[in-house]
């Protein structure tokens, strides 16, 4: 048997316009009394982690009904990124106030369930919001649900960003693997065959190298949500000449934010960058566009070193030329010890920057 697969499709979930993602009477009404929007139920796994959903759904406040989470195939485009889709009717439901799910995990070969209530107050306020201060742009149109190894369970909003609503853990449960991927094994032999076949076929032939080596990191998408006060800032003379640079995090949110983050900002606890991009003035001349991404882990390290007290942790670029030559560095706005104690300095060696 071969595996059932999801492949990550454009649809026009990204290109919903206003009326669509709010209906046509929302057009004139003060946002605060719009409670109802166009959403879709989308679902997604970690890179390199393969993971299915049995089944889910999102219930619409107050219901025993709601939209169906999409099932049957693997998942693993990366955390916070859509997987798969799911097309609503063309009705305009109430915003959901609780998911439940049951999923498998390739890796670990267990199934997870959970049911966990939702901020509704939260997400209804992030769709209000969005409406009122961006009135001709898209709202948020999917409710995103990841699972993880281990039994980790996030829910983003996701749209013109991709915030965090919620976080939580499934607990394991017991269930054959023909109920579980609702197919007729003969044997133990066929049904094992069936999930190493379809664990290869996700994963590159070095990720399936590593996981048999290492297993699964469980825990590191609890860890990937720390919030740290942190700073990009730039080596002397080679300052960022973007006004905004567009983030991905490690906790799945994608958003853009200041080039040159006020103090304010700098004082906001925030996730940790996983990828980053910007122009930055490498020379007199020239100033070429960087696209960095971190190693989460090496980063992680570097943050719970300088920044685990609540320090300010600051990211230094140092642009050159070509790109890839970049150097980062980290540190924080802690003082020696005394005067025969230098600054502690540590660099990023593993982050990978491209043009």
């Amino acid at each position: 048997m071969k595996a059932k697969r999801w492949y990550a499709i454009g649809l026009a979930i990204s290109v919903i316009n206003f009326l669509t993602a709010c209906g046509a009477s929302a057009m004139n009404k003060d946002p605060k009394q719009v409670t109802k929007f166009k959403w879709y139920a989308v679902a997604t796994a970690p890179r390199g982690y393969p993971m299915e959903i049995i089944s889910g759904t999102f219930f619409c406040k107050g219901m025993d009904a709601g939209i169906n989470i999409p099932s049957g195939g693997t998942l693993t485009t990366g955390w916070g990124k859509s997987a798969s889709a799911y097309v609503g009717s063309d009705e305009i439901p109430p915003l959901p106030d609780r998911v439940r799910v049951e999923f498998y995990s390739y890796i670990e070969k267990q199934v997870y369930e959970a049911e966990f209530t939702l901020p509704y107050d939260t997400i209804l306020a992030k769709f209000q919001q969005q409406m009122k201060e961006h009135p001709n742009e898209n709202n948020y149109s999917s409710f995103l649900l990841g699972v993880a190894p281990g039994g980790a369970v996030s829910v983003w909003l996701e749209g013109p960003q991709i915030i965090e609503v919620y976080f939580g853990q499934a607990k394991k449960i017991e269930m054959e693997p023909s109920k579980a991927f609702d197919l007729s094994f003969q044997s133990k032999e066929q049904s094992d065959n069936y999930i190493s076949s379809a664990l290869a076929d996700s994963v590159t032939p070095e990720q399936l190298a590593y996981i048999k080596a290492h297993g699964a990191p469980i825990g590191i998408w609890a860890r990937y949500r720390h919030l740290y006060k942190w700073s990009p800032v730039y080596k002397e003379e080679k300052p960022a000449t973007d006004p905004t640079m567009p983030i991905n995090f490690l906790n799945g949110e994608r958003y853009s934010l200041p080039t040159h983050f006020n103090e304010k900002l700098v004082d906001t606890p925030k996730p940790l960058p996983l990828r980053i991009q910007f122009s930055a003035q490498a020379t007199k001349d020239e100033a070429p566009y960087y696209i960095i991404d971190f190693d989460p882990v090496e980063l992680m390290e570097a943050f719970e070193k300088l920044g685990a007290h609540g320090e300010k942790v600051f990211i230094e670029f140092d642009a050159r030329i070509p790109v890839t030559d970049m150097r980062i560095r980290v540190y924080n706005d802690r003082p020696p010890k005394d005067d025969k104690t230098p600054k502690e300095f540590i660099e990023l060696k593993k982050s990978k920057i491209d043009p």
